[in-house]
């Protein structure tokens, strides 16, 4: 009897080893997010080429946080100062939007509620700045002899020795090894996309970030019909050799693309999400934890869908006989 109870008890635990966690920006509490000023870097003066290291600049910056099992997510956004005409015109500082129809919407337009895509979701929140290390503003005199504001950043690139201090990014740390699903909208598609790995400073390889995209021409190119739910991916497969977020016949346009990046943390580790020189929108995240001993239930689809395991993992023969783990399911053989 008690040999039952304990092969029942791991039998629950292999049930809850490939737990979703899911985070959808439509969900979140903007009033939570924290303002902090930054000034390393920061100069408010020079040219276009350089900026002037004599005069100080303070920016303010804002941080959302999402907590999930397995994932703390922190996203930041730093837009630039408000020039002088927009402070006369009354405007205020907008760090995040929400943007995209809700779900419920009677017109939803958006590819990411269609039946393809997993999870759903609908709204993105998009931020301001791009990710550097030094950032300046300044004004000068156009043709027509008009003031006009300026701003100009230095950007990440592989190879450098630090992350960067502002701009746009997500910082994905993992206290659980598993796979990551994150939902974005990317602004402008010719420029890479990283995803890097804080301890070592280096992107992901792209062979190991599959992306599941649509890109935008007058509109979200897809097969099949977002209205009818029917619509497909225009692009799955490994990220491009550049970084590039580019559609399958490998033309880079300046469009916009939205879909999925996956790719697998390992716990302890934490891994920044940004493209350098434009904005990722966040439409969210799926969370699925891996495994102890078993992982590559959890790790291999195709493989679940075929073949059958015992409660360590291992793969077994039609005439094993105890409990077995098939298609996501347990049995008793």
């Amino acid at each position: 009897m008690k040999k039952i109870f304990t092969l029942i008890a791991v039998a629950l635990a292999v049930t809850s080893v490939n737990a979703q966690s899911i985070w959808k920006a439509a969900e979140f509490d903007l009033s939570t997010a924290t303002e902090t000023e930054l000034s390393e870097g920061c100069y408010g003066g020079g040219t276009a080429d350089a900026p002037d290291t004599s005069i100080p600049l303070t920016i303010k910056t804002s941080t959302i946080t999402a907590v999930v099992d397995g994932i703390t997510m922190t996203g930041l956004s730093t837009p630039n100062s408000l020039s002088k005409k927009d402070v006369e015109d009354g405007k205020t500082q907008v760090y995040w939007e929400l943007k995209g129809k809700k779900a419920d919407d009677e017109n939803p337009n958006d590819a990411l509620i269609t039946e393809d895509c997993t999870p759903q979701f609908a709204q993105y929140l998009m931020p301001k700045g791009n990710p550097g290390f030094q950032h300046w503003e300044f004004y000068e005199l156009n043709s027509d002899g008009d003031e006009v504001f300026r701003a100009y950043d230095t950007y990440w690139e592989p190879g450098a020795t630090a992350m960067p201090a502002k701009g746009a990014y997500y910082k994905f740390a993992a206290s659980k090894s598993g796979s990551l699903r994150v939902g974005i909208y990317g602004n402008k598609n010719q420029n890479p996309t990283y995803i890097v790995d804080e301890a070592s400073l280096t992107p992901l390889a792209p062979a190991n970030v599959k992306v599941s995209i649509y890109y935008q021409n007058t509109s979200f190119v897809y097969e099949g019909s977002a209205e009818e739910g029917t619509a497909k991916y225009f692009n799955v497969g490994p990220m491009a050799e550049d970084y590039v977020l580019q559609h399958t016949n490998g033309v880079t346009q300046n469009r916009p693309v939205l879909g999925y990046l996956d790719f697998s943390v390992e716990a302890g580790k934490t891994y920044w999400l940004f493209n350098p020189k434009s904005q990722i929108g966040i439409y969210g995240f799926q969370f699925t934890a891996g495994t102890d001993g078993i992982s590559d239930i959890a790790a291999d689809k195709a493989a679940i869908s075929e073949k059958t395991f015992n409660l360590a993992g291992q793969q077994v023969s039609n005439g094993f006989r105890g409990i077995v783990v098939k298609n996501g399911k347990k049995f008793i053989k």
